[in-house]
Protein backbone atom coordinates (compact mmCIF):
# COMPACT_ATOMS: atom_id res chain seq x y z
CA UNK A 1 0.00 0.00 0.00
CA UNK A 2 1.54 3.50 -1.18
CA UNK A 3 0.11 6.49 0.65
CA UNK A 4 0.68 9.89 -1.26
CA UNK A 5 1.11 13.23 1.30
CA UNK A 6 2.09 16.86 0.30
CA UNK A 7 4.11 16.73 3.69
CA UNK A 8 5.04 13.78 6.06
CA UNK A 9 6.44 15.50 9.57
CA UNK A 10 7.90 12.76 11.78
CA UNK A 11 7.20 13.57 15.18
CA UNK A 12 4.26 14.78 16.58
CA UNK A 13 6.11 17.09 19.58
CA UNK A 14 5.20 20.41 20.20
CA UNK A 15 7.23 21.28 16.93
CA UNK A 16 6.07 18.72 15.10
CA UNK A 17 2.60 19.65 15.86
CA UNK A 18 3.00 23.30 15.18
CA UNK A 19 4.40 22.74 11.95
CA UNK A 20 0.64 20.20 10.77
CA UNK A 21 -1.55 22.94 12.33
CA UNK A 22 -0.02 25.67 9.57
CA UNK A 23 -1.79 23.86 6.81
CA UNK A 24 -5.46 24.18 8.49
CA UNK A 25 -8.05 26.10 6.60
CA UNK A 26 -8.94 26.79 2.92
CA UNK A 27 -7.06 24.47 -0.01
CA UNK A 28 -4.76 22.68 2.42
CA UNK A 29 -2.32 20.18 0.98
CA UNK A 30 -2.81 16.60 2.14
CA UNK A 31 -0.31 16.77 5.48
CA UNK A 32 -0.10 13.22 7.53
CA UNK A 33 2.15 13.15 11.03
CA UNK A 34 3.34 10.45 12.14
CA UNK A 35 4.80 9.61 15.60
CA UNK A 36 6.10 6.32 17.60
CA UNK A 37 4.19 7.00 21.00
CA UNK A 38 0.69 5.84 21.18
CA UNK A 39 -0.65 9.27 21.85
CA UNK A 40 0.55 12.61 23.50
CA UNK A 41 2.60 12.20 26.47
CA UNK A 42 1.54 11.28 30.02
CA UNK A 43 3.90 13.35 31.76
CA UNK A 44 7.41 15.18 31.77
CA UNK A 45 9.52 16.85 29.11
CA UNK A 46 9.58 20.34 28.43
CA UNK A 47 7.05 22.84 30.13
CA UNK A 48 7.82 26.25 29.58
CA UNK A 49 6.35 28.09 26.73
CA UNK A 50 7.84 31.67 26.11
CA UNK A 51 6.10 34.47 24.89
CA UNK A 52 7.29 34.63 21.42
CA UNK A 53 5.92 30.75 21.24
CA UNK A 54 2.02 31.76 22.54
CA UNK A 55 2.06 34.45 20.14
CA UNK A 56 2.70 31.55 17.59
CA UNK A 57 -0.19 29.25 19.32
CA UNK A 58 -2.30 32.25 19.11
CA UNK A 59 -1.83 32.69 15.25
CA UNK A 60 -2.75 29.61 15.27
CA UNK A 61 -6.11 29.33 17.57
CA UNK A 62 -4.49 27.56 20.35
CA UNK A 63 -2.78 29.89 22.35
CA UNK A 64 -6.17 30.87 24.87
CA UNK A 65 -7.09 26.62 25.82
CA UNK A 66 -3.48 27.05 26.97
CA UNK A 67 -3.10 30.16 28.85
CA UNK A 68 -6.61 28.60 30.51
CA UNK A 69 -4.83 25.96 32.43
CA UNK A 70 -1.56 27.08 33.03
CA UNK A 71 0.60 28.41 35.10
CA UNK A 72 1.82 32.18 34.48
CA UNK A 73 5.54 32.67 34.99
CA UNK A 74 5.94 36.71 37.41
CA UNK A 75 8.66 36.74 39.04
CA UNK A 76 12.16 35.37 39.63
CA UNK A 77 13.84 35.06 42.54
CA UNK A 78 18.29 34.08 43.00
CA UNK A 79 19.04 32.53 46.16
CA UNK A 80 22.78 32.67 47.59
CA UNK A 81 24.67 31.76 50.32
CA UNK A 82 24.59 33.84 53.85
CA UNK A 83 28.01 34.17 56.13
CA UNK A 84 25.72 32.00 58.37
CA UNK A 85 25.80 28.70 56.06
CA UNK A 86 22.13 29.51 55.37
CA UNK A 87 20.51 31.12 52.21
CA UNK A 88 19.42 34.39 51.51
CA UNK A 89 16.88 36.14 48.75
CA UNK A 90 18.89 38.70 47.35
CA UNK A 91 17.11 39.11 43.83
CA UNK A 92 13.47 39.42 42.85
CA UNK A 93 13.31 40.19 38.86
CA UNK A 94 9.82 40.78 37.47
CA UNK A 95 9.35 38.09 34.76
CA UNK A 96 8.74 40.38 31.37
CA UNK A 97 10.91 42.18 28.36
CA UNK A 98 9.84 46.02 28.63
CA UNK A 99 9.53 45.15 24.74
CA UNK A 100 6.74 43.19 25.36
CA UNK A 101 4.12 44.77 26.76
CA UNK A 102 2.57 41.96 29.23
CA UNK A 103 3.79 38.94 30.84
CA UNK A 104 2.88 35.83 28.95
CA UNK A 105 5.19 33.22 30.03
CA UNK A 106 3.42 30.19 31.42
CA UNK A 107 3.76 26.43 32.64
CA UNK A 108 2.13 23.63 31.34
CA UNK A 109 2.53 19.84 31.10
CA UNK A 110 3.95 18.88 27.78
CA UNK A 111 0.98 16.15 27.02
CA UNK A 112 -1.39 18.81 27.59
CA UNK A 113 0.08 21.27 25.31
CA UNK A 114 0.63 18.76 22.46
CA UNK A 115 -2.98 17.61 23.77
CA UNK A 116 -4.51 21.22 22.91
CA UNK A 117 -2.54 21.31 19.43
CA UNK A 118 -3.96 18.00 18.60
CA UNK A 119 -7.29 19.34 19.11
CA UNK A 120 -6.81 22.01 16.67
CA UNK A 121 -5.96 19.57 14.18
CA UNK A 122 -9.06 17.74 15.05
CA UNK A 123 -11.17 20.77 14.84
CA UNK A 124 -10.18 21.24 11.38
CA UNK A 125 -9.67 17.68 10.11
CA UNK A 126 -7.07 18.76 7.39
CA UNK A 127 -4.22 17.22 8.34
CA UNK A 128 -3.81 12.81 9.58
CA UNK A 129 -1.78 12.26 13.24
CA UNK A 130 -0.99 8.32 13.10
CA UNK A 131 -0.06 7.25 16.55
CA UNK A 132 2.41 3.82 16.69
CA UNK A 133 4.09 4.40 13.82
CA UNK A 134 7.54 4.33 13.38
CA UNK A 135 9.78 4.93 10.23
CA UNK A 136 12.34 2.28 8.91
CA UNK A 137 13.34 3.35 6.25
CA UNK A 138 13.75 6.96 3.98
CA UNK A 139 14.78 7.22 0.51
CA UNK A 140 14.88 10.73 -1.74
CA UNK A 141 14.89 10.26 -5.61
CA UNK A 142 17.82 12.62 -6.47
CA UNK A 143 16.60 12.94 -10.21
CA UNK A 144 12.90 14.02 -9.25
CA UNK A 145 13.68 16.79 -6.81
CA UNK A 146 13.58 19.83 -9.07
CA UNK A 147 10.54 18.84 -10.15
CA UNK A 148 7.57 20.57 -8.37
CA UNK A 149 4.97 18.05 -8.55
CA UNK A 150 7.02 14.98 -7.56
CA UNK A 151 6.82 12.97 -4.93
CA UNK A 152 10.88 12.04 -4.32
CA UNK A 153 10.48 11.35 -0.81
CA UNK A 154 10.14 8.19 0.03
CA UNK A 155 9.22 6.51 3.78
CA UNK A 156 8.79 3.16 4.86
CA UNK A 157 6.68 3.27 8.30
CA UNK A 158 5.98 0.24 10.76
CA UNK A 159 3.41 -0.28 13.33
CA UNK A 160 5.45 -0.53 16.70
CA UNK A 161 3.41 -3.08 18.46
CA UNK A 162 2.40 -5.22 15.57
CA UNK A 163 5.80 -6.59 13.61
CA UNK A 164 3.26 -8.73 11.68
CA UNK A 165 1.07 -5.94 10.06
CA UNK A 166 3.03 -5.47 6.53
CA UNK A 167 5.29 -1.82 6.16
CA UNK A 168 3.20 1.05 4.85
CA UNK A 169 5.31 2.89 2.35
CA UNK A 170 4.48 7.08 2.19
CA UNK A 171 5.18 9.01 -1.20
CA UNK A 172 5.60 12.52 -0.10
CA UNK A 173 6.95 15.91 -1.48
CA UNK A 174 8.35 17.26 1.11
CA UNK A 175 9.70 16.19 4.71
CA UNK A 176 9.82 17.49 8.30
CA UNK A 177 11.22 15.66 10.84
CA UNK A 178 11.39 15.99 14.67
CA UNK A 179 11.70 14.12 15.96
CA UNK A 180 4.34 18.27 43.98
CA UNK A 181 6.97 18.48 46.85
CA UNK A 182 6.10 19.35 50.20
CA UNK A 183 8.37 22.48 51.73
CA UNK A 184 9.09 25.50 53.27
CA UNK A 185 11.06 27.31 51.09
CA UNK A 186 8.98 30.72 50.50
CA UNK A 187 9.92 31.10 46.67
CA UNK A 188 8.67 27.92 45.70
CA UNK A 189 5.42 29.28 43.84
CA UNK A 190 7.95 31.66 41.78
CA UNK A 191 10.67 30.53 39.12
CA UNK A 192 13.88 30.89 41.31
CA UNK A 193 17.65 29.84 41.03
CA UNK A 194 19.19 28.81 44.61
CA UNK A 195 23.07 28.45 44.77
CA UNK A 196 24.45 27.04 47.51
CA UNK A 197 27.93 25.62 48.89
CA UNK A 198 26.31 22.22 48.01
CA UNK A 199 25.34 23.09 44.42
CA UNK A 200 22.34 24.66 42.33
CA UNK A 201 18.75 24.09 41.74
CA UNK A 202 16.43 25.92 39.32
CA UNK A 203 12.78 25.89 40.38
CA UNK A 204 9.93 26.67 37.97
CA UNK A 205 6.14 26.44 39.83
CA UNK A 206 3.69 24.12 37.23
CA UNK A 207 -0.06 24.10 36.60
CA UNK A 208 -1.88 23.15 40.28
CA UNK A 209 0.49 22.60 43.18
CA UNK A 210 3.64 20.84 40.89
CA UNK A 211 7.07 22.26 40.76
CA UNK A 212 10.02 21.28 38.04
CA UNK A 213 12.90 21.16 39.54
CA UNK A 214 16.48 21.48 37.72
CA UNK A 215 19.03 19.69 39.81
CA UNK A 216 23.02 19.99 39.64
CA UNK A 217 24.12 16.36 40.65
CA UNK A 218 27.87 17.59 40.12
CA UNK A 219 29.97 16.00 43.46
CA UNK A 220 27.63 13.09 43.54
CA UNK A 221 30.25 10.21 43.51
CA UNK A 222 27.90 8.47 41.12
CA UNK A 223 30.80 9.34 38.08
CA UNK A 224 32.93 7.30 35.81
CA UNK A 225 35.76 7.68 33.69
CA UNK A 226 34.93 11.36 31.57
CA UNK A 227 32.08 12.43 34.02
CA UNK A 228 28.64 11.30 35.71
CA UNK A 229 27.02 7.60 34.90
CA UNK A 230 23.55 8.47 34.74
CA UNK A 231 22.75 5.22 34.58
CA UNK A 232 23.56 5.26 38.47
CA UNK A 233 20.77 7.70 39.10
CA UNK A 234 18.01 7.38 41.16
CA UNK A 235 14.82 9.59 41.86
CA UNK A 236 16.44 9.44 45.93
CA UNK A 237 19.39 10.76 44.52
CA UNK A 238 18.18 13.56 43.08
CA UNK A 239 15.71 14.17 45.52
CA UNK A 240 18.85 13.95 48.39
CA UNK A 241 20.74 16.61 46.00
CA UNK A 242 18.26 19.25 46.24
CA UNK A 243 17.41 18.63 49.80
CA UNK A 244 21.21 19.17 50.20
CA UNK A 245 21.25 22.64 48.28
CA UNK A 246 17.93 23.95 49.70
CA UNK A 247 18.64 23.16 53.32
CA UNK A 248 17.97 24.32 55.62
CA UNK A 249 14.90 24.82 54.62
CA UNK A 250 12.62 21.54 54.55
CA UNK A 251 12.18 19.62 51.19
CA UNK A 252 10.39 16.55 50.73
CA UNK A 253 8.87 15.00 47.42
CA UNK A 254 5.79 13.30 48.62
CA UNK A 255 5.25 12.47 44.70
CA UNK A 256 7.39 12.58 41.89
CA UNK A 257 5.01 12.76 38.58
CA UNK A 258 8.22 12.30 36.47
CA UNK A 259 12.02 12.85 36.57
CA UNK A 260 14.86 12.16 34.36
CA UNK A 261 18.34 12.28 34.76
CA UNK A 262 20.82 13.72 31.30
CA UNK A 263 24.04 14.84 30.70
CA UNK A 264 23.44 18.77 28.85
CA UNK A 265 25.10 18.29 25.36
CA UNK A 266 25.44 21.40 22.92
CA UNK A 267 25.54 20.61 19.26
CA UNK A 268 24.17 21.61 16.32
CA UNK A 269 23.16 19.69 13.15
CA UNK A 270 25.52 20.14 10.19
CA UNK A 271 22.62 19.96 7.72
CA UNK A 272 19.18 21.65 8.45
CA UNK A 273 17.73 20.65 5.10
CA UNK A 274 18.25 18.37 2.33
CA UNK A 275 17.51 18.83 -1.50
CA UNK A 276 15.11 21.58 -0.02
CA UNK A 277 12.94 18.38 -0.22
CA UNK A 278 13.77 16.68 3.44
CA UNK A 279 14.13 19.52 6.54
CA UNK A 280 15.14 18.79 10.17
CA UNK A 281 13.42 21.05 12.86
CA UNK A 282 13.26 20.86 16.66
CA UNK A 283 14.71 17.99 18.69
CA UNK A 284 16.10 16.29 15.21
CA UNK A 285 18.79 19.41 14.87
CA UNK A 286 18.83 19.19 18.76
CA UNK A 287 16.51 22.59 19.18
CA UNK A 288 14.27 22.77 22.87
CA UNK A 289 10.76 23.21 22.31
CA UNK A 290 10.23 26.82 22.18
CA UNK A 291 12.96 27.18 19.50
CA UNK A 292 11.60 24.25 17.71
CA UNK A 293 8.43 25.74 17.80
CA UNK A 294 9.81 28.71 16.02
CA UNK A 295 11.50 26.70 13.67
CA UNK A 296 8.12 24.60 12.76
CA UNK A 297 6.16 28.16 12.14
CA UNK A 298 8.77 29.17 9.78
CA UNK A 299 9.04 25.81 7.57
CA UNK A 300 5.29 25.22 8.14
CA UNK A 301 4.28 28.39 6.27
CA UNK A 302 6.88 28.10 3.67
CA UNK A 303 5.75 25.32 2.77
CA UNK A 304 2.04 26.29 2.80
CA UNK A 305 2.85 29.17 0.98
CA UNK A 306 4.45 27.41 -1.97
CA UNK A 307 2.40 24.31 -2.08
CA UNK A 308 -0.55 27.13 -2.21
CA UNK A 309 1.58 28.21 -5.53
CA UNK A 310 1.87 31.72 -4.17
CA UNK A 311 5.23 31.89 -4.51
CA UNK A 312 8.84 30.43 -6.42
CA UNK A 313 10.08 27.20 -4.48
CA UNK A 314 13.75 29.55 -3.83
CA UNK A 315 11.16 30.65 -0.46
CA UNK A 316 11.81 27.50 1.14
CA UNK A 317 15.68 27.80 0.78
CA UNK A 318 15.63 30.71 3.60
CA UNK A 319 14.75 28.08 6.22
CA UNK A 320 18.21 26.91 6.28
CA UNK A 321 19.43 30.59 6.00
CA UNK A 322 17.82 32.09 8.48
CA UNK A 323 17.42 29.23 11.21
CA UNK A 324 20.59 27.68 11.45
CA UNK A 325 22.72 30.16 12.29
CA UNK A 326 19.78 30.91 15.10
CA UNK A 327 20.48 27.37 16.71
CA UNK A 328 24.31 28.29 16.59
CA UNK A 329 23.54 31.69 18.39
CA UNK A 330 21.45 29.62 20.79
CA UNK A 331 24.36 27.42 21.71
CA UNK A 332 27.21 30.07 22.03
CA UNK A 333 24.45 32.01 24.25
CA UNK A 334 23.77 29.19 26.42
CA UNK A 335 27.24 28.54 27.04
CA UNK A 336 28.16 32.22 28.24
CA UNK A 337 25.11 31.85 30.30
CA UNK A 338 25.80 28.99 32.21
CA UNK A 339 29.40 30.28 32.60
CA UNK A 340 28.19 33.70 33.97
CA UNK A 341 25.12 31.84 36.15
CA UNK A 342 27.94 29.37 37.65
CA UNK A 343 30.06 32.36 39.04
CA UNK A 344 30.89 32.45 42.88
CA UNK A 345 29.40 35.35 44.40
CA UNK A 346 27.67 37.44 40.98
CA UNK A 347 26.85 40.53 42.44
CA UNK A 348 23.46 41.40 41.30
CA UNK A 349 23.79 43.98 38.65
CA UNK A 350 25.68 41.29 36.60
CA UNK A 351 22.97 38.54 36.84
CA UNK A 352 20.50 41.17 36.24
CA UNK A 353 22.57 41.97 33.21
CA UNK A 354 22.38 38.42 32.61
CA UNK A 355 18.90 37.71 32.92
CA UNK A 356 17.79 40.40 31.11
CA UNK A 357 19.50 38.96 28.47
CA UNK A 358 18.68 35.53 28.08
CA UNK A 359 14.51 37.03 28.49
CA UNK A 360 15.44 38.98 25.11
CA UNK A 361 17.18 36.21 23.32
CA UNK A 362 14.42 33.51 24.15
CA UNK A 363 11.48 35.63 23.51
CA UNK A 364 12.58 36.31 20.03
CA UNK A 365 13.40 40.13 20.47
CA UNK A 366 17.37 39.68 19.81
CA UNK A 367 16.52 37.55 16.39
CA UNK A 368 17.05 39.38 13.67
CA UNK A 369 17.41 37.49 9.85
CA UNK A 370 19.93 38.26 6.96
CA UNK A 371 18.82 39.70 3.90
CA UNK A 372 16.88 37.62 1.71
CA UNK A 373 14.18 36.93 -0.32
CA UNK A 374 11.95 37.58 1.77
CA UNK A 375 13.77 40.30 4.35
CA UNK A 376 14.90 43.38 2.48
CA UNK A 377 16.72 46.15 4.44
CA UNK A 378 16.11 50.12 3.96
CA UNK A 379 19.44 50.28 1.60
CA UNK A 380 17.54 47.72 -0.96
CA UNK A 381 14.19 49.80 -0.93
CA UNK A 382 16.07 53.35 -1.82
CA UNK A 383 15.34 54.13 2.12
CA UNK A 384 18.59 56.36 3.34
CA UNK A 385 17.71 56.23 6.63
CA UNK A 386 15.99 54.40 8.86
CA UNK A 387 12.01 55.05 8.08
CA UNK A 388 11.24 53.73 11.55
CA UNK A 389 13.83 53.89 14.50
CA UNK A 390 11.83 50.93 16.70
CA UNK A 391 11.53 48.52 14.04
CA UNK A 392 14.09 46.72 11.72
CA UNK A 393 13.75 44.22 8.65
CA UNK A 394 14.27 40.40 9.71
CA UNK A 395 13.45 41.53 13.14
CA UNK A 396 9.85 40.32 14.81
CA UNK A 397 7.22 43.16 14.51
CA UNK A 398 6.62 44.05 18.37
CA UNK A 399 3.37 42.85 19.77
CA UNK A 400 2.03 46.53 20.52
CA UNK A 401 -1.93 47.12 21.49
CA UNK A 402 -4.43 48.00 19.22
CA UNK A 403 -7.84 49.86 19.23
CA UNK A 404 -10.42 48.88 17.09
CA UNK A 405 -11.88 52.39 15.57
CA UNK A 406 -15.49 50.59 14.75
CA UNK A 407 -15.95 49.16 18.41
CA UNK A 408 -13.59 50.64 20.23
CA UNK A 409 -12.22 46.83 21.24
CA UNK A 410 -8.29 46.93 22.17
CA UNK A 411 -6.46 43.64 20.92
CA UNK A 412 -2.83 42.33 20.48
CA UNK A 413 -1.71 42.51 16.89
CA UNK A 414 -0.02 38.93 16.88
CA UNK A 415 -3.55 37.64 18.23
CA UNK A 416 -5.52 39.64 15.50
CA UNK A 417 -2.76 37.75 13.06
CA UNK A 418 -4.45 34.79 12.76
CA UNK A 419 -2.72 32.14 10.38
CA UNK A 420 -3.74 32.42 7.29
CA UNK A 421 -0.32 31.99 5.53
CA UNK A 422 -0.24 35.47 3.64
CA UNK A 423 2.04 38.26 3.85
CA UNK A 424 0.43 41.38 5.34
CA UNK A 425 0.56 45.22 4.69
CA UNK A 426 0.60 47.60 7.60
CA UNK A 427 -0.05 50.81 7.33
CA UNK A 428 0.59 53.59 9.40
CA UNK A 429 -0.76 56.34 8.24
CA UNK A 430 -0.01 59.27 10.62
CA UNK A 431 -2.23 62.17 11.60
CA UNK A 432 -5.00 61.24 9.08
CA UNK A 433 -7.02 64.78 10.24
CA UNK A 434 -4.60 66.85 8.88
CA UNK A 435 -5.13 67.25 4.91
CA UNK A 436 -1.80 66.68 3.10
CA UNK A 437 -1.27 63.01 5.05
CA UNK A 438 -5.31 62.25 4.23
CA UNK A 439 -4.63 63.08 0.55
CA UNK A 440 -1.28 60.57 0.74
CA UNK A 441 -2.78 58.16 2.41
CA UNK A 442 -6.25 58.22 -0.45
CA UNK A 443 -3.84 58.33 -3.05
CA UNK A 444 -1.87 54.77 -2.04
CA UNK A 445 -5.49 53.70 -1.23
CA UNK A 446 -6.35 53.85 -4.78
CA UNK A 447 -3.04 51.80 -6.05
CA UNK A 448 -4.20 49.19 -3.20
CA UNK A 449 -7.96 49.20 -4.40
CA UNK A 450 -9.39 45.97 -4.49
CA UNK A 451 -13.27 45.26 -5.59
CA UNK A 452 -15.53 45.22 -2.51
CA UNK A 453 -19.15 45.63 -1.45
CA UNK A 454 -18.98 46.72 2.06
CA UNK A 455 -17.03 47.71 4.97
CA UNK A 456 -14.43 45.56 6.80
CA UNK A 457 -14.41 47.22 9.99
CA UNK A 458 -11.70 45.31 11.29
CA UNK A 459 -8.86 46.63 9.39
CA UNK A 460 -8.96 49.91 11.15
CA UNK A 461 -7.08 50.53 14.25
CA UNK A 462 -6.01 53.24 16.31
CA UNK A 463 -3.07 53.76 18.17
CA UNK A 464 -4.78 55.46 21.23
CA UNK A 465 -5.98 54.76 24.84
CA UNK A 466 -8.37 51.92 25.65
CA UNK A 467 -11.15 52.14 28.03
CA UNK A 468 -9.68 49.35 30.47
CA UNK A 469 -5.73 48.23 29.23
CA UNK A 470 -4.01 51.91 28.60
CA UNK A 471 -2.40 53.01 25.55
CA UNK A 472 -0.24 50.51 23.33
CA UNK A 473 1.84 53.62 22.19
CA UNK A 474 2.13 52.12 18.82
CA UNK A 475 3.96 55.18 16.80
CA UNK A 476 6.77 56.00 19.80
CA UNK A 477 7.75 52.42 20.01
CA UNK A 478 8.09 51.91 16.75
CA UNK A 479 9.68 54.95 16.05
CA UNK A 480 7.55 56.36 13.40
CA UNK A 481 6.67 60.08 13.55
CA UNK A 482 2.60 61.20 13.08
CA UNK A 483 3.46 63.49 10.60
CA UNK A 484 5.26 60.79 8.20
CA UNK A 485 3.59 57.88 6.67
CA UNK A 486 5.12 54.40 6.87
CA UNK A 487 4.22 50.78 5.44
CA UNK A 488 5.85 47.36 7.02
CA UNK A 489 5.19 44.05 5.21
CA UNK A 490 4.81 41.62 7.88
CA UNK A 491 5.55 38.12 6.98
CA UNK A 492 3.16 34.84 7.92
CA UNK A 493 5.54 34.65 10.46
CA UNK A 494 5.26 37.98 12.73
CA UNK A 495 8.95 38.79 11.20
CA UNK A 496 9.18 41.86 9.42
CA UNK A 497 9.91 41.68 5.58
CA UNK A 498 10.33 45.41 4.37
CA UNK A 499 9.71 49.14 5.85
CA UNK A 500 9.13 52.01 3.21
CA UNK A 501 7.41 55.53 3.11
CA UNK A 502 3.74 55.54 2.11
CA UNK A 503 4.65 56.90 -1.50
CA UNK A 504 7.13 53.90 -2.43
CA UNK A 505 4.65 51.72 -3.91
CA UNK A 506 6.88 50.68 -6.18
CA UNK A 507 9.00 48.91 -3.83
CA UNK A 508 5.56 46.76 -2.24
CA UNK A 509 5.36 45.71 -6.00
CA UNK A 510 9.01 44.77 -6.89
CA UNK A 511 8.28 42.25 -3.90
CA UNK A 512 5.93 40.63 -4.44
CA UNK A 513 7.65 40.27 -8.12
CA UNK A 514 10.77 38.69 -6.59
CA UNK A 515 8.58 36.26 -4.56
CA UNK A 516 6.52 34.87 -7.92
CA UNK A 517 4.15 36.13 -10.36
CA UNK A 518 2.16 39.04 -9.25
CA UNK A 519 -1.60 37.23 -9.57
CA UNK A 520 -0.50 34.62 -7.53
CA UNK A 521 0.86 36.59 -4.45
CA UNK A 522 -1.73 36.44 -1.73
CA UNK A 523 -1.32 39.63 0.35
CA UNK A 524 -3.64 39.40 3.35
CA UNK A 525 -6.01 42.86 3.03
CA UNK A 526 -3.77 45.99 4.58
CA UNK A 527 -4.44 46.76 8.32
CA UNK A 528 -4.39 50.58 8.80
CA UNK A 529 -3.15 52.33 12.13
Amino acid sequence: MVDKVDVLIIGACPAGLTAANCFNGGKSPRVRVIDKKSGTIQRGKADGLKSISLEVLDTLGIGDAIRSESHRVEEITLWEPDSQGGLIRYMTVPDRVPELQKPREVTLDQGRIEHHIVAALHRHGNVEVSWKKRPIDLRVNIEAVEEPLAYPVTVVIRDVDDDIVPPEIIQARYLIAYTVPKTDFPDIRKVCVIRSAQGTVMAIPREGKLVRLYVGMDGTGLDVAGGLDVRAFTVDHVIDSARSIISPYMFEAGHVAWWSAYQVSQRVAEEFSRYDRVFLAGDAVRQGTNTGIQDAYNIGRELRFYLEQRCSPSLLSTYVHERRPIAQQLINFGREYLQIMATPNLDPDSFLSAFLLAMKFTTGIRIQYPRSLIVRPPSQVGETTAVATGLSPGMRLPDFQIVNQADGIPTAVHHWFVMTGKFRLLIFAGSISKGHILRRLSAFGQWLATDQDDWDYWRVYADDESYHDGCGEVYKRCGIDREDSRVVIVRPDGYISLICELERADQISLFSDNLGPVDSIAMARPARL
